[in-house]
């Protein structure tokens, strides 16, 4: 099994099990993926095994978090974030007499949390610890009301855990915000965007693949269409691909002229912002504290969704032609491999 590194960047907080918990699920999404008829996308392992001493692509492709399908006001789409927020970010806002004091985003997916509550109640609590350091969640809370996580197997823990997220108050917005909840903002359908557009066709340009694959691919989204063009535009120039290690989404910065108390500050720059932006856990993890007199743009900041417009995240890839590629990974001989050996 590949060696998948904590995408948090936290070392699964020294939890071995909860490692290899995530690394097997993680796994099977690549193999899943990987064997898909005629897809270009691939093992990782691959890219460790070049041919002639050739170096993989590295791409990122990166989108604004905006949800340009909501059709709300912006205080609508910061206050329905599980209806609106499908991005691949999720953001939470605290707001005080004077306004807006603090916008959280989130790109972290469940499935990295659901490992942890396999092992049971203390595991979770832990995990959940590490992002919120002054929770103090029940059981009741991460899990609801009658359930028995000590009595539970694990699977049942993980399940659960999963669907009460939108419930759970540690990550819907009422003490915090945990990991991306949202329907379509899954690890599994991050994999399943690239693995349905990095099949080859000589149908339309990559820039209109994504119509081509629905429902894998959400043409009105600002994230899909660009992951699926990059996608389809390697397999078009005979490139094998897949998500970079460690797979997912990661905050990059934020755009926009930025002031406080009128004077012009470099928001992604710790020495200028005045700890005002500060992004965490690897890239997945970001908080703006509004400053008092800080605007963008000129703009007085109002809302989580403002600022959401001018915050770029991105997914990375590896890519390398084909022909360098292991015979077990090129495209065509999904149904014959053995994979990574």
């Amino acid at each position: 099994m590949f060696p998948y590194s904590d995408p948090a960047g936290r070392d699964f907080i020294n939890n071995d099990a909860a490692s290899t918990t995530f690394r097997q699920r993680l796994q099977g999404l690549y193999d899943e993926f990987a064997r898909q008829p005629n897809s270009g996308f691939t093992w990782l392992e691959a890219f460790d095994q070049l041919t002639g001493s050739q170096s993989p692509q590295q791409v990122s492709v990166d989108w604004a978090a905006f949800p340009i399908t909501a059709r709300g006001t912006d205080a609508a789409i910061d206050r329905d974030r599980f209806q609106n927020q499908d991005e691949y970010v999720e953001w939470r806002t605290e707001t005080g007499q004077g306004g807006l004091t603090r916008v959280t985003f989130t790109t972290e997916f469940p499935e990295y949390f659901e490992a942890f509550a396999a092992l049971g109640l203390d595991q979770l609590v832990a995990v959940i610890q590490d992002v919120l350091p002054r929770a103090n969640p029940t059981a009741a809370e991460l899990f609801g009301s009658g359930f028995n996580p000590a009595s539970s197997s694990a699977l049942a823990r993980a399940r659960t855990f999963r669907a009460r997220l939108p419930e759970n108050p540690w990550n819907n917005g009422e003490k915090g915000i945990l990991c991306l909840t949202q329907q379509f903002n899954t690890l599994r359908a991050l994999f399943n965007l690239l693995g349905a557009c990095s099949v080859p066709t000589t149908r339309g340009t990559p820039e209109n693949t994504c119509s081509l694959v629905e429902p894998a691919c959400g043409p009105e989204r600002s994230s899909d269409p660009v992951l699926c063009s990059t996608a389809q535009r390697s397999v078009r120039g005979n490139l094998g691909l897949s998500l970079r290690d460690p797979a997912g989404v990661r905050i990059v910065k934020l755009d926009g002229v930025w002031r406080i108390n009128d004077r012009e500050i470099d928001i992604n720059d710790p020495a200028q912002n005045q700890e005002s932006w500060v992004i965490s856990r690897n890239g997945r993890r970001a908080v703006l504290s509004v400053a008092a007199g800080m605007t963008v743009d000129g703009n007085a900041l109002i809302t989580g969704a403002q600022v959401s417009r001018k915050l770029k995240v991105a997914a990375d890839l590896l890519a390398a032609p084909t022909s360098v590629l292991p015979e077990w990974a090129r495209t065509g001989t999904e149904s014959s491999s053995r994979g990574p050996h």
